[in-house]
């Protein structure tokens, strides 16, 4: 299989690390022919890498199990999607005043988005900047170049992370001795596959019900308006059922059973093992309960977006594991009655798994939205070292061994397990090779600092020396 073409897709999310290998089609749909998830809950929290080393460990997992997938072929990058509870937008304005009126140009534009950039955030990082509209007057466009006035405005909306995310995020790929090729908001490339641009314009919100975390996204006129994460999930749920004396694994599979169906009679149970059972009632009332806190906390940050559920015309949409609860389109239509409801089970995209196992239902949107991102190949070709001989279908010999088995199935399985150790040779070899490359590059930078450092430090000495002689 050739890998020219291949982009590799890794979502740190808050219950696992998945990965996906595919390439897009000239049709627009996209193949995908590898795909992996680890479990992360243990050094994942809310979407953000806080044990460095058990991270790196995971995508090191990850990556042999996509590998093989491949012949010949080492992943040397990827494009991963980061998320978690910190994220956050805020909205900033920009203000240019000319003495007389000014044609707007390119120039004042990039300049007012670099002012933008330079906005500090205490603690914090700008991880994207999406600009919403420019305002001259009493108008707002779109792109204001070539346009007179004598004042601009520039609204941007700033998607801010703590500074930690991103480091620690670095760092494990880094140990886990992978390039990241762009690092991307999760909740952004979901919604560039999950939402349709009539959905954008209208105004929707996109609700993300994933393990630990709920993310809200407020869309209005085609813009990202609004971006915030709740730090509850399903998980919760899950922990809450955990109360009635249920391990957390008797938890998860009876609240995927029951969700948010209201139980049949009053007496329905449900068997727990040979010797327990506990009413339906009870495992719906804890279900619920949650359940109706973690929409009440969407509610309030629609609210806090500054945009009204009746002025958003596309309604809300949902996606994340969370929609798989049993009963909860149902719920959700009653609970925003008059408001359009769509779950998003599947992406806008036609996308074909060749693959044994594939994300469940409405949490492929962030891997999807990364491979149709992606621009680059992320893989290496590796060079092995194989002989004519290696190819043979079969060499003479005995027919039989000593113990009767057949000789050519013997010989078959050490020409396999002589091809496999060259192929292993050949990967740590590329590995090798990019170290090698990490070193001098990192010599290089090293010696510019050094030159840099004693550059400022002669130019300090000669223009002291200066002061002095302008003193005497």
């Amino acid at each position: 299989m050739t890998t020219n073409d291949l982009i590799v897709a890794i979502e740190l999310g808050s219950s696992k690390i998945a990965g996906a290998v595919g390439r897009k089609r000239p049709d627009g749909s996209l193949q995908v022919v590898a795909y992996a998830s680890e479990p992360a809950s243990g050094f994942v929290r809310r979407g953000v890498v806080y044990n460095i080393d058990k991270t790196a460990q995971c995508l090191t997992d990850l990556i042999n199990r996509l590998e093989p997938e491949l012949s010949n072929a080492t992943i040397e990058q990827a494009y991963v999607g980061v998320g978690g509870y910190t994220l956050h937008s805020e909205l900033n304005t920009v203000v240019r005043t000319f003495e007389e009126e000014t044609r707007v140009s390119d120039d004042i534009v990039t300049g007012m988005e670099e002012e933008n950039a330079m906005k500090l955030y205490p603690g914090h990082n700008i991880l994207v900047m999406v600009s919403q509209e420019y305002k001259i007057g009493n108008n707002s466009l779109n792109d204001p170049v070539g346009v007179n006035c004598t004042r601009i405005e520039g609204n941007f909306l700033n998607i801010l992370a703590r500074t930690s995310v991103m480091d620690n995020t670095g760092k494990s790929f880094e140990l886990a001795k992978v390039n990241i090729a762009n690092d991307s908001i999760a909740p952004l490339v979901a919604a560039d596959v999950l939402l349709t641009d009539n959905e954008r314009r209208q105004g929707c919100v996109l609700v993300d019900f994933g393990a630990d975390t709920t993310t809200v996204s407020v869309y209005k006129g085609g813009y990202l308006r609004f971006l915030t994460v709740i730090p509850m999930g399903g998980q919760n749920i899950t922990r809450d059922l955990c109360s009635l004396q249920l391990d957390e694994q008797e938890a998860e599979r009876i609240k995927r059973n029951y969700g948010l169906v209201f139980p049949a009679s009053a007496d329905e149970t449900v068997q727990v093992d040979a010797s327990r059972s506990i009413e339906v009632r009870k495992v719906h009332d804890v279900i619920e309960a949650r359940f109706e806190e973690i929409m009440l906390n969407v509610c309030h940050q629609i609210e806090a977006s500054g945009y009204e559920l009746k002025n958003l015309l596309a309604g809300v949409v949902f996606c994340g594991g969370g929609i798989n609860l049993k009963g909860i389109e149902g719920v959700l239509t009653q609970k925003f009655q008059s408001t359009k409801i769509r779950l998003a089970h599947d992406t806008a995209v036609q996308v074909d798994w060749d693959t044994a196992t594939h994300p469940e239902n409405g949490t492929q949107g962030v891997l999807v939205g990364l491979l149709m991102a992606g621009e680059e190949t992320c893989f290496q070709e590796v060079q092995m070292e194989i002989q004519p001989e290696d190819y043979k279908a079969a060499v003479p010999g005995e027919l039989f061994t000593d113990e009767g088995e057949s000789a050519q199935e013997e010989r078959d399985r050490k020409r396999m397990e002589e091809l496999q150790r060259k192929r292993e040779e050949a990967v740590k070899r590329a590995q090798e090779g990019k170290e090698k490359q990490k070193g001098f590059l990192s010599g290089i930078m090293k010696k510019i600092k050094s030159v840099g450092e004693k550059f400022e430090e002669g130019i300090g000495e000669f223009l002291a020396d200066e002061d002095n002689n302008d003193n005497n």
